[in-house]
């Protein structure tokens, strides 16, 4: 029966558009992807272009089968974010226009390993996908500095990703960790593809962390970690979720079925799951003495939450989603970056144009 609903469910959504191509990425396209292949968020004067946009505009372009856009975005990431060198140099985090000389230049020249992971992944799913061995290699190169570079042995824990080559590490035993930069789909990917490393303890570590960092049931943002105890960083003291946890919930919905931690994990969620049944709208933050969301609701959240409602079995709420809330800002102006992403994600993921197996495998849909 749940099978029949989702079916029915995708098919109600993918009428919204009957055709083969993907339109959302095609205005995403046109808004944001300059022709050399930058990805621009234009929410700020400087017009920054971020790793994690690019990391973002390779997946779509990947799953878009969109060769062209996808070589630009890479070449253009590895020629100014990697000093020419992705197999040697991670991406720094981000560039943007300086005020005085008008010109790119590099804002924060540290790593965000999100985005890192997010495109190793890509390029070796692009490798299989269209067998292309460069991009497999590129891939396994990436993987490895990442492990270098953005990894660390806890005592008494072991393995873990750190959000960023550098200061991160709090003091000797304490380091500030981001639970949405751990899509577990892409650490069971690494598991398999490298099996005689580290990835494998990391994948579980990043589970655990995703218990142990949302005791209430609600992701939050950042979190500092030790060997003893975990403290909440958040906004406001009070308040949980936010613009980074909101991924938290988009990563774990789109998890294969099949996936052995995806229904435990929904389970521990359910709390947020209850509250936005409630609210039928997601906010900004969960305000944990009002016991309530407060706040903005951003217009990519509500698509953040597609996947999750419908793995969870939220199919009518799912629905009612998808008929009436605006997913998409009809703008010319590259000022919605990361609502528009997030939409990508979520509608993209509900509409059948990716999914991931339980090993983390991409599949695309066929044209």
């Amino acid at each position: 029966m749940k099978t029949f609903l989702i079916t029915l469910l995708y098919i109600f959504s993918s009428a919204i558009h009957a055709s083969n191509s993907w339109p959302e990425w095609e205005h995403f396209k046109s808004i944001y992807i300059s022709p050399d292949g930058r990805v621009i968020d234009g929410s700020t004067d400087q017009m920054i272009t971020t790793s994690e946009g690019q990391a973002y505009g390779l997946f779509f372009a990947l799953v878009a089968n969109d060769k062209q856009t996808f070589s630009n975005i890479l070449e253009w990431t590895e020629n100014n974010l990697s000093n020419h060198d992705l197999a040697k140099n991670l991406p720094v985090w981000s560039t943007g226009i300086d005020k005085n000389s008008k010109k790119l230049m590099v804002l924060d020249s540290n790593s965000a390993a999100d985005a890192d992971l997010w495109i190793a992944y890509v390029l070796g799913e692009a490798g299989r996908l269209w067998g292309n061995f460069e991009y497999k290699s590129l891939a396994y190169l990436l993987s490895k500095q990442i492990l270098q570079n953005e990894s660390i042995y806890i005592t008494n824990f072991g393995w873990m990703l750190l959000p960023g080559a550098q200061g991160f590490n709090v003091d000797e035993k304490t380091w500030k960790l981001n639970p949405s930069y751990l899509p577990i789909q892409i650490l069971r990917r690494f598991s398999v593809l490298y099996p005689h490393s580290p990835w494998q303890e990391i994948t579980n570590n990043c589970i655990k962390l995703l218990y142990s960092s949302s005791p209430l049931g609600y992701a939050v943002d950042w979190v500092l970690f030790n060997e003893v105890n975990q403290i909440l960083l958040n906004n406001k003291d009070r308040n949980v979720g936010g613009y980074n946890a909101i991924r938290v919930y988009l990563w774990l919905g789109m998890l294969n079925n099949d996936d052995q931690d995806k229904q435990a994990l929904i389970a521990h969620y359910s709390p947020f799951l209850e509250t936005i049944i409630k609210d039928k709208n997601v906010y900004e933050y969960y305000d944990i003495k009002l016991k309530k969301q407060v706040g903005s609701i951003p217009n990519g959240f509500n698509s953040a939450v597609l996947p999750i409602l419908t793995s969870a079995n939220n199919l009518n709420l799912a629905k009612e989603f998808v008929s009436t809330k605006s997913f998409i800002v009809d703008s010319s102006s590259p000022d919605h970056y990361y609502d528009f992403v997030l939409t990508l994600f979520g509608k993209g993921w509900l509409d059948n144009r990716f999914s991931f197996d339980k090993n983390g495998q991409l599949t695309i849909k066929s044209e």
